[in-house]
């Protein structure tokens, strides 16, 4: 790789992407630092922006019914979790919008439906707006980012609920992921997402977007919903029964169902 432009590898060697044989892991370089994804599919590209400290293997449960449905789903670990090299302390909303786009060049798409889980609903969302012309529409599952002062702990606890509410199994890969993460990179990059201002953007998102929540998610607070309602102009919510806040994986096959509908129901790309 040269000049800063990405070079795809394929995939990861003695990888075969999880149990499916549908699913693929692979990997790539981009601006010089590796990274690791997953995709299973063919079809219109579904792009995914993981929960903070979660990596592609999170939504194993997710990648099989979406090729099952004629589209493409991609996973990237984003940077500074998974299998992807990323700053030491975290990185801000911004920076992760950037990545995405550069990540989706790298793979030839040039338009998508993004999928946005907790923090990744936040980059999500300021990539629609900052770049309008990449977003077929969104999908926000569980999306963090309300305003207002202190967050952080507000979040910390209702994420210990979330520990309590969530099935075992699902804590279990949560755990899995967060022992491989650097606790550097997940309290900076929490931190910076904290900071975030994105709900002063929504009212630039003008494409389709739903909005997922789990009827036991502790984190995502009603009048941030209602708030992401009002402003996005096309917007619409659905309540999984339920739910907790690790929505894609605690209701897997109601979370696919819902967010597949969604796709089939946007304008042929």
């Amino acid at each position: 790789m040269s000049d800063g432009h990405p070079a795809r590898e394929g995939r990861a060697p003695g990888e075969t992407g999880g149990r499916d044989p549908q699913v693929h892991a692979r990997r790539l370089v981009l601006g010089g630092k590796r990274v690791r994804y997953r995709e299973a599919g063919a079809g219109p590209p579904v792009i995914v922006a993981s929960g903070l400290g979660l990596s592609g293997r999170f939504y194993d449960r997710n990648l099989p019914a979406f090729a099952r449905a004629g589209l493409r789903m991609v996973v990237p670990d984003l940077p500074g979790f998974g299998g992807s090299r990323g700053a030491p302390f975290g990185q801000r909303v911004d920076e992760t919008r950037a990545f995405l786009l550069a990540f989706a060049d790298a793979l030839d798409i040039p338009r998508a439906v993004w999928l946005g889980h907790s923090i990744g609903a936040q980059a999500v969302l300021e990539l629609a707006a900052r770049a309008p012309a990449r977003a077929r529409a969104i999908a926000l599952a569980g999306p963090t980012g309300e305003p207002g002062s202190a967050k952080m702990p507000r979040q910390a606890w209702a994420l210990a609920k979330e520990a309590v509410r969530a099935p075992v199994p699902v804590v279990l890969r949560v755990l899995s992921d967060y022992v491989r993460t650097s606790p550097f990179a997940y309290v900076g990059t929490w931190i910076r997402y904290a900071q975030d201002r994105t709900q002063d953007d929504l009212i630039r998102v003008q494409c389709p977007a739903l909005v997922l929540v789990g009827t036991r998610d502790p984190v995502v607070r009603t009048d941030y919903l209602e708030l992401l309602l009002h402003r996005l102009p096309q917007s619409r919510l659905e309540r999984i029964a339920g739910g907790t806040h690790a929505l894609p994986r605690s209701s897997a096959p109601e979370f696919n169902r819902a967010v597949i509908a969604f796709c089939r129901s946007l304008p042929l790309p």
